[in-house]
């Protein structure tokens, strides 16, 4: 056998795998070379596209920066060096990429590319690169006999072939003969990528976007803006938030719970994570009004947009945060949970890490992250990766925030012993919730805003109406023996817990009464004529009343069937509870309203698209299983925009009052559905019900007090005032098989 010795040969057709291949679309291949824009310590690029809107061998792409540029030497020794990468071996670490491999995302954009790279004070370096002389199939030619010849050029040359001004230092990559259009669907694409890609909060790095391409009506650039992170600043005041920082030194982790913007509770401990410094993560529980806000700062709804988003060194790391991404596993511990938890729809978060260690890495495929050690203590549930069994960073995070808006850290039962809360007693309240973090170690210099944890605590923790609702959802259709011990228990828990509670709703309607009287905006009764409050605080107190007076009456039942033991009795008890959360889960809603912590999101103004804001609704009472056993559908299969000035309170409003219209006629489907004709943009709420008697017309249905079933009358009403109040109209009608038709519209 022979001696002679072999070597690996790289085809010529390696440039397809470590380009097009890896690089797997053109938005990313646009990303890494951002990323090598601030590697090399540039304060800010440019992204230009011209000619870009139709393929043509003029048609660019200028991405240009001013960092520390590269002299002919680097071009020959490091560029042109592939997998070869400086940063690797530069101690200081901190970089966006290190793999010697983004400079192939210019074969991933077009098929040539002119190269010009100056270092402060030296030589300008011409290289052209043209891809096409690199995609030939042939098995003995290697990637290293296709010449390349990088030239040094003058200021004037530079200027003459790429009519850019000349630089004192940086890079400019023009990319040209595109292998893709760049037109009106793929810039708003990339820009919104771009957007969640980027995050800069010290502001030290800009990326500017423009497209010489695409104009307005009027002639005018669309695309010629710095690129945000708009919700780096703009969602702590519409949200509660939890946020964490990890120390740089990896001492110490600092912990704080935002209401709304306002600091309720802040700890520090000893940093449990053996691998994990200088990071921070900022995460938000977006309800219905803040769901409305996230759309007003990004144009985006929040599933649409993402969920929980991994920064490395300043950029996003794909896949984690996408919409149909759960690397935290959020909606499977949902779906096994026993006990309500929050899901990617229910949360939008940052983690930014900045690693100047090395201890993370991003995989060669620009997909995730290698699960090491450190990767694991950040988010791993699959084990208890920090010292004394601490769960993952994140995850853990998360629960700090899910203990606050989902177990409400039981404030109801919380009983001041004078008109105020003591500190004492808040400081009871809270025990349960330190309680909970033990594993995590010792907290230390704790901050309680008591003023605002008692102002939240006098006026009920709000969450408590979607444990009635999960509780509903999980007991509808069981018998006694199908229950869980979880369900049992919380039936128990339900039971006590509201004999208590309803005690207290004599003294909550007197506070009703007070916070009717002095703010008017909080009147969910109010109509556009004048009318008093003494009317307005009827309205209100007769519903909560009736509901109050019933559930005394079915608890009372349910307590004493309860104490004589049989599986009929079972039965009637699960039946006279389940009437009992329906009718708390209405007063909810109206203590809900007049909180003042939620109303005035919910109360203010938004101009946004009325129909994506009822779809919003839908879903999210849908998913706390608030529409009391009707199937409720919503249809908008033409993607109909209705731009409006609206109050989220009163949509609310509207879609509750034509649910329990609904359900008053004993419907079982609901069918809500946008459409349009020639002069109208139509909204139709569609039931299986009872339909309209005869005994009114049909318009007459509208006034205040007339009603064909056993209901107040009022509903109608309101549904008529608040379309009116949008310039829009309603009406009502027979459908020609079962039910009602309920129909608002608005002109064109």
């Amino acid at each position: 056998m022979s001696n002679k010795k072999y070597s690996f040969k790289a085809n010529v057709r390696l440039k397809d795998i470590i380009g097009q291949g890896l690089i797997n679309n053109s938005n990313i291949a646009i990303i890494e070379l951002i990323k090598n824009a601030r590697d090399a310590d540039s304060e800010s690029v440019n992204i230009h596209f011209s000619n870009a809107d139709n393929m043509q061998p003029s048609s660019n792409i200028v991405v240009q920066d001013f960092g520390n540029g590269m002299s002919h030497d680097d071009v020959v020794n490091k560029w042109l060096n592939i997998a070869y990468s400086e940063k690797r071996h530069d101690a200081k670490g901190g970089f966006a990429g290190d793999k010697g491999i983004g400079r192939f995302s210019c074969d991933r954009l077009g098929k040539k590319l002119d190269l010009y790279t100056k270092k402060k004070n030296g030589d300008l370096v011409h290289l052209t690169v043209n891809w096409l002389d690199f995609e030939v199939d042939d098995i003995n030619m290697e990637i290293s006999s296709i010449e390349l010849t990088p030239k040094i050029i003058s200021d004037a040359e530079f200027t003459e072939n790429t009519k850019l001004e000349n630089f004192s230092s940086g890079t400019c990559l023009v990319i040209s003969n595109l292998r893709e259009v760049w037109g009106t669907n793929e810039l708003p694409r990339l820009k919104k990528e771009l957007e969640r890609f980027i995050i800069d909060p010290d502001k030290t790095f800009k990326v500017h976007l423009r497209s010489n391409d695409v104009k307005d009506k009027k002639g005018k650039l669309i695309y010629d803006k710095k690129i945000e992170n708009k919700l780096a600043t703009k969602l702590d005041d519409k949200s509660i938030s939890v946020r964490a920082t990890v120390s740089e030194d990896g001492e110490i982790i600092e912990t704080e719970l935002r209401h709304y913007g306002t600091v309720i509770l802040s700890y520090e401990e000893d940093n449990p994570y053996s691998e994990l410094s200088n990071i921070k993560a900022h995460i938000h529980y977006l309800n219905p009004a803040s769901k409305i806000s996230f759309h007003s700062i990004t144009g985006f709804r929040s599933f649409d947009y993402g969920s929980v988003m991994l920064f490395f060194n300043g950029f996003r790391v794909m896949p984690y945060g996408d919409p149909k991404d759960d690397w935290l596993q959020l909606n499977q511990r949902k779906a096994q949970g026993t006990m309500r938890k929050l899901g990617t729809r229910e949360l939008f978060g940052i983690v930014e890490i900045n690693d100047s260690t090395r201890k993370f890495s991003p995989v060669s495929s620009r997909e995730g992250m290698e699960n090491n050690l450190a990767f694991k203590q950040l988010a791993d549930l699959s084990e208890r990766t920090g010292s004394k069994g601490a769960l993952a960073f994140v995850p853990a995070l998360i629960r700090v925030l899910e203990k606050f808006v989902v177990d409400g850290i039981d404030w109801d039962r919380v009983k001041p012993k004078s008109s105020e809360y003591s500190r004492d007693e808040i400081l009871g309240a809270l025990d349960a919730f330190f309680s909970s973090q033990k594993s995590r170690g010792s907290h230390r210099n704790i901050y309680v805003n008591e003023a605002e944890i008692s102002n939240i605590a006098s006026k009920k923790i709000e969450e408590y109406d979607e444990f009635i609702g999960d509780l509903t959802e999980r007991v509808k259709n069981k018998s006694v023996y199908e229950l869980t011990s979880a369900e049992k228990r919380d039936l128990k828990k339900y039971i006590v817990r509201q004999d208590a509670i309803v005690t207290q709703k004599e003294k909550t309607n007197k506070d009703y009464k007070q916070q009717i009287v002095v703010e008017t905006k909080k009147r969910m009764y109010a109509e556009s004529n004048p009318k008093t409050d003494s009317i307005r605080y009827r309205e209100i107190t007769h519903h909560i009343e009736n509901e109050t007076t019933e559930i005394h009456k079915e608890l009372r039942e349910a307590l004493d069937l309860g104490r004589h033991r049989s599986e009929e009795n079972f039965e009637r008890v699960l039946e006279t509870i389940g009437s009992a959360l329906f009718r708390v889960n209405k007063i909810q809603k109206l203590s809900k309203i007049i909180t003042k912590s939620n109303f005035d999101l919910m109360s203010d103004l938004h101009r946004e698209d009325y129909f994506t804001g009822i779809e919003e609704y839908i879903d999210e009472i849908t998913n706390i299983g608030a529409t009391w056993g009707i199937d409720l559908s919503f249809e908008n299969h033409d993607n109909l925009k209705l731009v409006l000035n609206f109050s989220p309170l009163e949509q609310a409003m509207l879609v509750d009052n034509a649910i329990d219209n609904a359900m008053t006629a004993s419907a079982k489907n609901i069918k809500v559905r946008v459409s349009q004709n020639d002069e109208y943009y139509i909204l139709e709420f569609i039931d299986d019900g009872d339909g309209l008697s005869e005994k009114y017309n049909n318009k007459d249905l509208f006034h205040a007090g007339i009603s064909t079933t056993s209901g107040t009358g009022i509903g109608l009403n309101q549904i008529k005032k608040v379309t009116e109040n949008l310039d829009g109209e309603a009406s009502i009608s027979n459908n020609l098989a079962a039910g009602i038709t309920l129909c608002l519209r608005w002109k064109k």
